[in-house]
């Protein structure tokens, strides 16, 4: 979920760690609280379905009008909420970075189990191989195509949404985002929930986030910003299963701050870091994040954050906290109340 340009410049990498999603949610449930809103398509994308095939192994082509998905999975009901899925949440990446849509699909690769997903990363990804099969639960992305495997139903449909925001930024950016503020946005479209078979966001909900948030807090063991600013997946993806919630749990927080804490103040300038970025004309003096193919620079980061919203990091982190405080004290609790 993060870039790791510095390692390896040539791939956006990014990696998905244990995402345990909250049970799938019906829009409209009655007795839980406002927390946001819920959107999504109201029509289903129209689907093509050709023959694919892995080594022996038949499997399914699912074309879409912006995707192609290259799938082992047989479970007809997953092979139908798929498609849907990435059509629905392309439409929602646009809302957050309306940049304009290339006219060629993106490519989705998911394997119905762990040893498809190794023999294809063992030859996809080649030497960077090795960094990519630690991951325990998920997937990857490489450039502007995703490569995941099923890990039930619900934690399958999060890692495709997730993954699906990388991807879309290595298609359509030509500058480097911070990694874990990719991270945090990427979180974003994680919970999903369903109106008449059709995928539905909120991105002010993330319950499993907010539980490692609040963990995190209780124990007094979190990042500081300056910290994250530093930061990249391939930093934690060997750690502890604690601290690998931790960190995503709180780009989370960070990025859903930016899209919504203070009253929407930092709003505008999230977008606007994203079209620079996409444009490939952040302001970055270093250079490095002007081109999605450079080499990452950890130094940057801090200065581009900084820039974009007008004050420093000492600034913005007690604003940030108290707002990681309401989610994993506040609306964690009302989560649970209306359980």
């Amino acid at each position: 979920m993060a870039c790791m340009r510095n390692r390896f410049p040539s791939c956006r990498a990014a990696l998905s760690v244990a995402l345990w999603l909250v049970a799938a949610l019906v829009c409209g449930c009655a007795a839980r609280p406002e927390i946001g809103r819920w959107e999504g398509p109201s029509t289903p994308a129209p689907v093509n379905i050709a023959k694919w095939t892995f080594g022996e192994t038949e499997a399914a082509l699912l074309s879409t009008a912006h995707y192609r998905i290259y799938t082992t999975i047989t479970d007809e009901e997953v092979l139908a909420l798929l498609p849907q899925i990435m059509e629905g949440a392309i439409a929602m990446y646009q809302q957050v970075a309306p940049v304009p849509l290339s006219d060629r699909p993106l490519e989705c690769f998911i394997f119905r189990s762990r040893g498809e997903w190794d023999r294809y990363t063992q030859f996809y990804a080649g030497p960077d191989a090795k960094v990519y099969l630690q991951i325990r639960n998920g997937g990857y992305t490489i450039q502007d195509r995703y490569v995941a495997w099923y890990i039930g139903r619900l934690n399958t449909f999060s890692i495709t949404a997730h993954e699906g925001w990388h991807q879309f930024a290595g298609r359509h950016f030509k500058g480097r985002m911070p990694p874990f503020l990719e991270e945090g946005i990427a979180c974003m479209f994680e919970t999903i929930a369903w109106r008449d078979r059709l995928p539905q966001w909120n991105l002010s909900m993330n319950a499993p986030r907010a539980q490692s948030l609040r963990k995190a807090m209780d124990a007094g063991d979190l990042y500081t910003l300056e910290q994250l600013c530093a930061m990249h997946a391939g930093d934690i993806v060997g750690q502890q299963h604690g601290k690998i919630d931790t960190f995503y749990a709180q780009c989370w927080s960070f990025a859903r701050f930016l899209w919504e804490g203070e009253g929407g103040k930092y709003r505008p300038a999230l977008q606007k870091m994203l079209a620079d970025i996409a444009a490939g004309t952040v302001y970055d003096p270093t250079g490095s994040h002007k081109r999605a193919d450079a080499p990452w620079n950890r130094a940057a980061v801090r200065t581009i954050v900084e820039h974009y919203l007008g004050r420093p990091l000492s600034e913005i982190e007690p604003q940030w906290r108290a707002f990681m405080r309401t989610i994993a004290y506040d609306e964690l609790s009302l989560h649970w109340q209306s359980g």
